[in-house]
């Protein structure tokens, strides 16, 4: 019985942690970078910029990894389905 009463107390923590974190669940929608020399970067997911370094890194969708100077992003726009 004490182990059915500790479980029951578990469950509103992990209803609580699953609900608040939903993006752990779901992947992210991809992004595109668009650079000043016109070109056009694909990335899953929204790059994320690393200010000690001055670049962005993104995930492509070849699951690699890859690296951006901030200084060549014109913009970066989310792509919808």
């Amino acid at each position: 019985m004490n182990a059915m009463c500790r479980s029951l107390l578990y469950l509103p923590a992990v209803l609580l942690v699953s609900c608040s974190m939903p993006n752990l669940l779901v992947s992210s929608a991809p992004h595109k970078i668009k650079l000043k020399d016109g070109s056009e970067v694909l990335c899953n997911g929204q790059p994320e910029y690393q200010a000690k370094t001055g670049y962005y890194r993104y995930r492509t969708p070849e699951k690699r990894d890859g690296l951006i100077r901030a200084d060549d992003v014109v913009k970066i726009v989310e792509q919808r389905a």
